[in-house]
C-alpha cells in the first residue's frame, strides 16, 4: 500500500510539471510571434526550445513509466483483494462446517443419553418372555424354517407371536448367519406393536453388533421412524442424517433423505 501511495504522488507531481512545461512552451511561442528577433537571439531561442522539447520528451517518458508502474501496482492490489475474498469465503465455509459438526455431536450425545435411559428402564429386553419357552421347545426342521415362520407371523399381523419365536431363535442359534435378520425383525415386531421405545433398542442391537451388515442401514432408518412416532423430531433427524452419511449407497439412505424432506 505504501508503494502505491508513493507512485500516486509521483504521478501527480509529473502531471503538475508537465502542465508548467506546456505553459512555458506556449509563452515562448507567443513571444516569437509578437516581436522579431536577431539571428543570434533566434539561435539562442532555438537552443532553448530544443532543450525544452527534450525536457518535455523526458517528462513524457517518465510520466508513462510512472503511469505503467501505477497500473501494475493497482493490478496487484486487485489480485490480492480477490485472493483475500476467496480466503475469507473459505474460512466462513469451514466455520459453518465446524458449527454443524458440533451441533451434530451434541444431538448424538442427547440420543445416546436417551437410549441409555431406555436401556436401563427396559433392561430385560434380551431375556426371552415366558411364552417363548414354547417356541424354543417346538421341533423345527431347520433354523431357516423357524426364521421364516417368525417373520411370517410379524408380516401376517401377529407380531407378538413372531417376536417370541425370534427371541427363541436368538437364544438357540446365537451365532447363526441369520442372527442379524432375526434381531432386525424383533425390532419390526416391536414397531408393529407400536412399542417404539423397545423397537429403537432392538434396532440399536443390530447397528451395534453388525454395523457393516446388510440390515444396519435399515435398522437405523427404522429407528428414525420410531422417534418420529414418539414425536421426537430432533432425534429422528439425527438418525435419518446418520443413515445418509454412514450408508450413502443404501436404499435406506434414499428413504431417509425423502423422509427428512417431509419433516416440518
Amino acid at each position: 500500500m505504501g508503494c502505491t501511495i508513493a507512485d500516486t504522488g509521483s504521478f501527480e507531481r509529473l502531471q503538475n510539471e508537465m502542465v508548467a512545461m506546456k505553459k512555458d512552451m506556449a509563452a515562448l511561442k507567443a513571444s516569437q510571434t509578437r516581436a522579431p528577433v536577431s539571428a543570434d537571439a533566434a539561435g539562442a531561442d532555438g537552443g532553448d526550445i530544443q532543450a525544452l522539447r527534450k525536457n518535455y520528451a523526458d517528462m513524457n517518458n517518465e510520466f508513462d513509466r510512472v503511469k505503467s508502474d501505477l497500473l501494475a501496482a493497482t493490478s496487484r492490489m486487485d489480485e490480492a483483494r480477490v485472493e483475500m475474498q476467496r480466503i475469507t469465503s473459505r474460512q466462513n465455509e469451514l466455520d459453518r462446517a465446524v458449527q454443524e459438526m458440533r451441533g451434530n455431536a451434541e444431538r448424538i450425545k442427547e440420543l445416546e443419553k436417551h437410549m441409555a435411559a431406555q436401556e436401563e428402564k427396559l433392561g430385560k429386553l434380551g431375556a426371552a418372555p415366558p411364552a417363548a419357552a414354547g417356541e424354543a421347545a417346538r421341533e423345527w426342521r431347520s433354523p431357516e424354517e423357524m426364521y421364516e415362520y417368525a417373520v411370517g407371523q410379524v408380516k401376517g399381523g401377529n407380531p407378538r407371536k413372531g417376536r417370541e419365536t425370534l427371541t427363541a431363535f436368538a437364544a438357540k442359534y446365537p451365532n447363526h448367519k441369520l442372527t442379524p435378520n432375526v434381531l432386525y425383525w424383533k425390532g419390526e415386531a416391536y414397531f408393529a406393536e407400536k412399542d417404539y421405545e423397545n423397537a429403537i433398542l432392538a434396532f440399536q442391537d443390530v447397528v451395534d453388533r453388525y454395523p457393516s451388515g446388510d440390515k444396519a442401514p435399515d435398522a437405523m432408518y427404522k429407528q428414525g421412524l420410531a422417534f418420529l412416532s414418539l414425536n421426537d423430531r430432533k432425534n429422528a433427524r439425527v438418525l435419518l442424517e446418520l443413515v445418509s452419511s454412514k450408508y450413502p449407497k443404501s436404499k435406506a439412505a434414499e428413504l431417509a433423505k425423502k423422509k427428512l424432506s417431509e419433516i416440518p
